[in-house]
């Protein structure tokens, strides 16, 4: 796949100062595969290559959520953060992880590191209320459920953030619960109690 040019590769620094662990993404020849304009390319390759160590987990672990959507769902759309509706078409005080449309409704992934602490948080959630009930996210996206998936370290970080929320369209999760059961699985802690992604309401067009 390398030789080919489907994929590329890069090295991370890894937990042992002399060794390196390898991160592969589309080489020239894969990001053609699956459509993407080839000058735009060496701006993609550029940017992961330029990537810092202190926000690599964080991508890493965001691909992982999209990911497990992508094998254990139908997905339709993805928007990722990079994507230009959230800087130009959306200004609501958030740049989402991602939104994804899939056959159990919409949802936007957010994934915390346990990096966030005081009111950076709460701020995050009342966004994300203020755009849903203020009628801005059914002007943008008509017909699509409202839903956050915050997926962070540890309960306890979970705890520690309850007092936060004011809202039962924010649900919370482990990164290693939601990695370890079924995408459908009963694990989403919210305000009323725990949901499974089989619960997103349908929402009449």
């Amino acid at each position: 796949m390398l030789t080919e040019q489907y994929l590329n590769r890069r090295y991370r620094a890894d937990t042992f100062a002399h060794f390196q662990t390898p991160v592969y993404f589309l080489g020239k020849r894969g990001w053609h595969t699956v459509g993407k304009p080839m000058n735009a390319y060496n701006d993609h390759r550029l940017q992961i290559e330029q990537r810092s160590e202190r926000t690599f987990q964080h991508t890493l672990s965001v691909h992982d959520v999209i990911l497990k959507f992508v094998l254990e769902s139908e997905v339709k759309r993805i928007v990722s953060s990079e994507d230009k509706l959230w800087h130009e078409a959306i200004d609501f005080g958030n740049i989402p992880d991602a939104w994804i449309q899939f056959d159990g409704g919409e949802v936007f992934i957010e994934v915390d590191r346990d990096t966030e602490w005081g009111n950076v948080p709460a701020t995050k959630f009342d966004n994300y209320v203020r755009f849903q009930t203020s009628g801005a996210y059914d002007k943008v996206l008509p017909g699509c459920t409202f839903k956050v998936l915050f997926i962070t370290t540890t309960e306890s970080r979970i705890e520690a953030l309850e007092g936060s929320v004011k809202s039962d369209d924010i649900w919370f999760c482990t990164m290693e619960k939601f990695l370890r059961e079924p995408l459908n699985h009963a694990h989403w802690f919210a305000l009323r109690g725990f949901y499974a992604l089989s619960d997103l309401p349908k929402k009449e067009v």
